[in-house]
């Protein structure tokens, strides 16, 4: 009887050691349609305004028991292998621009080249063609563009150009508008592998459009409201013509302190564009993305659509039972649940639907300090000090004014 008694005790103290409603300030249904070993439902932009701490504020109980769970990052993977390629022939043709043809040795595959070069403020598109004999080439890269731009100190650049997969040996590598061959260094060719990532839109926002003649720049800024929501690509709708500009993506949770996440080049050409831009992922409320005009007439902009890698949070579920999620604890700190080290990578998860939001009615905020609640008795001590200093320096002065007897 004891030793039930202390299992009890020990499980009562378990399930109560942390969690307290009252701390948290939303709370939203899981539904479940069925029992499963594993469940899983998408974080969405709801979940993340009501968090208080990038999601380190989750949690989820069923029947009042607070249920270990297990962020999933769907982001893509990347496999690159890479080797110097050798240059056996490089020249400028008049007409046709710096070519150099590189001999691989080998049937190994292929599907992306970097070049090297001293060049700066440079915006080129190249060709690539592919060879078994270096005699008859067929062409599978059309326009690579390659860029090192320095625009009022921010520099951007991108020496890298993708093509399908190859095992030819014979590469050709053409850059048009280069009239001097040791513009080209060298060249480094890789077998490029990834798989996409799963990603969902944030959004479609009207950007507020700053035009300013003196830095001859266009400023467009989005306000997502919060703050809080992972983001890593910026898609642009830009009106009808050809142009070419480099752009700068910045990020803060303020309008004045901006953080500088990266460059890159929007264009479109009679065979081309490019309007979308890929940055580390950030979290700040504001983006601001900076077009440098030059001379250039400003361009039209319509809605900015963003986006950012999905998250699933899996937890066990199979157990019936009624399932909240909470969030919004600002002091609440990230759990470590042993889940999360031992579910399986590939196991299968049933699909759970997030309800609607709503405020936790348990909730109870944080009592102020007991000075905040009474501001009157620090200002009045202070004052008190004041006059007692004073006080006791026209004390000190009479003392020293009056002569000795």
């Amino acid at each position: 009887m004891r030793k039930v008694l202390l299992s009890c005790l020990a499980g009562c103290a378990l399930l109560s050691a942390d969690f307290n409603a009252e701390a948290w300030r939303y709370r939203r249904p899981l539904i479940l349609s069925q029992p499963s070993a594993i469940a899983e439902f998408v974080a969405d932009s709801a979940l993340y305004r009501n968090s208080a701490a990038s999601l380190d504020d989750l949690r989820i109980l069923r029947d009042g028991v607070e249920v270990p769970y297990a962020i999933l990052i769907l982001a893509s993977s990347r496999q690159t292998v890479e080797r110097p390629a050798a240059i056996i022939n490089k020249a400028w043709v008049p007409g046709v621009g710096v070519q150099a043809v590189l001999d691989l040795k080998g049937k190994s595959e292929h599907n992306r080249l970097r070049i090297a070069t001293p060049q700066h403020n440079f915006k080129e598109n190249v060709t690539v063609e592919t060879s078994d004999d270096a005699r008859a080439w067929d062409l599978v890269l059309k326009s690579g563009l390659i860029f090192d731009i320095l625009q009022d100190e921010h520099a951007v650049a991108e020496s890298t150009v993708s093509y399908p997969l190859s095992s030819r040996r014979f590469v050709r590598l053409t850059i048009p508008g280069w009239t001097d061959p040791s513009q080209l260094q060298a060249v480094w060719i890789s077998a490029f592998n990834e798989t996409s990532a799963t990603r969902d839109t944030l959004g479609t926002f009207t950007p507020a459009v700053h035009e300013d003649a003196k830095t001859q720049t266009s400023e467009l800024t989005v306000d997502f409201g919060f703050q809080g929501q992972p983001y890593d690509r910026v898609g642009l709708a830009v009106g009808p013509g050809f142009f070419s500009r480099s752009v700068e993506i910045s990020s803060g949770n303020d309008r004045q302190h901006w953080f500088s996440l990266s460059g890159g080049v929007i264009f479109r050409t009679a065979d081309d564009e490019q309007l979308s831009l890929e940055t580390a992922e950030r979290t700040e409320r504001y983006l601001k993305i900076t077009v440098f005009n030059a001379d250039s007439a400003p361009l039209k902009f319509g809605p900015i659509t963003v986006s950012g890698i999905r998250r699933t949070v899996r937890f066990p579920s199979s157990t019936a039972g009624s399932y909240v999620v909470y969030s919004g604890n600002a002091g609440a700190r990230a759990p470590s649940y042993d889940f999360a080290r031992v579910i399986p990578g590939n196991a299968s998860a049933a699909r759970a639907t997030l309800g609607a939001s709503a405020p936790n009615p348990l909730f109870r905020p944080p009592e102020r300090p007991w000075t905040d609640r009474n501001p009157w008795l620090l200002n009045g001590t202070l004052v008190a000090a004041v006059i007692a200093m004073g006080a006791i320096s026209v004390r000190m002065l009479r003392k020293i004014k009056s002569p000795p007897p």
